[in-house]
């Protein structure tokens, strides 16, 4: 009975309240994105594919890559990523003035494997035609924090945070179609549509306290588009814009009985990305690829909504992605056989808590939001290309979040 009271709650709250931004709820603190590029060949480069945008996968990557390809063509990636989650364990912090020298910290594992891209392309002669599905997002998590003690300046303790277990599962997949056209010999663009779907759920529960929940299925319609501009036989340029979606969903503060004590209609906005890259061919067999992509995290938090009435603001750095990867192909065998390398930066982008000094509640949640570090990930990848058919692997390594995939193409 109680659980669909809470569930009317909730329901409630999303058809009733305005809709805020990201809520002040600390699972979401590690939301973990994976805007890397669909597809083993640019996993295995870093990355780094707007320049290149050479095959299906440019249909969400650089759509105006489309009108390189000579057939129509079926692509399809298999990915899994191992993620490392931090959080605050146990352990105790002071306040007035923050210290967390002595907090706690762990690390949660958990997986996800799925069919990441699937898409048809239609070539013309000058423009092509795409349809795919790609899932960008893909995260589950559940830990248990132990107690957390509150201690004061002299290091006496003022109060405690209970044993809290947590648990979250959230996932964002596109359909989308895109088409592109080429002026002249050098110079072509595109442009997509995109229906996306979100999906959230977690519950977070402090023994004895309250618990809070988030339920959300909600669908949104954007674009992307992009340019590819070949300055001559070695050298090519491209670009791409790729809107995020916003998706409302319910959010609830609730005490141990399940009285609502605090309801919201907020919304989960995806980061817009903007990115730029160069290819360079210094022979037939090898092409080195240079990205440079802005990924405005900071929509997550503007305009948060705080479901614990602290004074706490909430915020998250947009970054600034660099990849670097190579591809060399060793043509002289009678199926060519290709060996990849990248690496990049993954700029910090964890939400953190800031408010004013001194403030007890604000202080509990600069010891829940995690600030991180900038990631450097490394990646490695292997292909083989038949007459009509072409197989990747890739591995794409770093601290906290290690991606493998295997993907594959059928030209006809």
């Amino acid at each position: 009975m109680r659980t669909r009271l809470v569930t009317v709650a909730l329901m409630s709250a999303l058809a009733t309240s305005p809709a805020y931004a990201i809520t002040s709820d600390e699972v979401n603190a590690g939301i973990q994105f994976n805007f890397a590029n669909p597809g083993a060949r640019a996993l295995g480069m870093g990355g780094a594919f707007l320049g290149l945008a050479d095959d299906a996968t440019a249909a969400y990557t650089n759509p105006a890559g489309l009108t390189i390809l000579g057939a129509s063509e079926i692509a399809i990636e298999y990915r899994n990523t191992d993620y490392t989650t931090p959080f605050a364990s146990g352990g105790s912090f002071r306040t007035n003035p923050f210290d967390s020298a002595n907090l706690g910290v762990a690390e949660a594992d958990s997986n996800a494997s799925n069919i990441a891209y699937f898409s048809f392309t239609h070539a013309g002669d000058g423009w092509a035609l795409a349809a795919y599905r790609h899932q960008p997002l893909s995260f589950d998590v559940a830990y248990t924090q132990q107690q957390i003690n509150i201690l004061n300046a002299a290091g006496q303790q003022v109060s405690f945070l209970p044993l809290k277990t947590t648990s979250l599962d959230t996932e964002l997949v596109n359909y989308g179609l895109s088409g592109a056209y080429r002026f002249g010999d050098n110079f072509s663009l595109g442009l997509g549509a995109v229906y996306s779907q979100f999906e959230i759920d977690s519950r977070t529960t402090r023994a004895g306290r309250n618990f809070q929940l988030q339920q959300g299925d909600q669908s949104d319609l954007t674009f992307n588009f992009g340019a590819l501009w070949k300055l001559n036989e070695r050298w090519s340029l491209g670009a791409a814009y790729r809107r995020g979606g916003s998706f409302q969903y319910a959010a609830g503060n609730f005490n141990a009985a399940g009285d609502a004590l605090v309801l919201a209609n907020t919304s989960f906005n995806v980061p817009h990305v903007f990115g730029a890259g160069v290819s360079w061919r210094p022979s037939d067999n090898f092409a080195l690829a240079l990205d440079v992509n802005r990924v405005e995290y900071g929509r997550l938090a503007k305009g948060f909504d705080d479901i614990f009435g602290a004074a706490t603001i909430l915020d998250i750095d947009d970054g600034t992605e660099i990849r670097l990867g190579g591809e060399y192909v060793f043509s002289q065998f009678a199926n060519p056989f290709s060996v990849r390398a990248g690496i990049w930066r993954e700029p910090e982008h964890a939400l953190f808590a800031t408010g004013p000094i001194n403030d007890l509640n604000v202080d509990v949640d600069r010891a829940l939001f995690l600030r991180g570090d900038d990631e450097i990930h490394y990646s490695l990848g292997l292909g083989w290309a038949f007459q009509s058919f072409q197989f990747d692997l890739a591995a794409d390594l770093s601290d906290n979040v290690d991606t493998y995939s295997a993907s594959g193409v059928v030209r006809f």
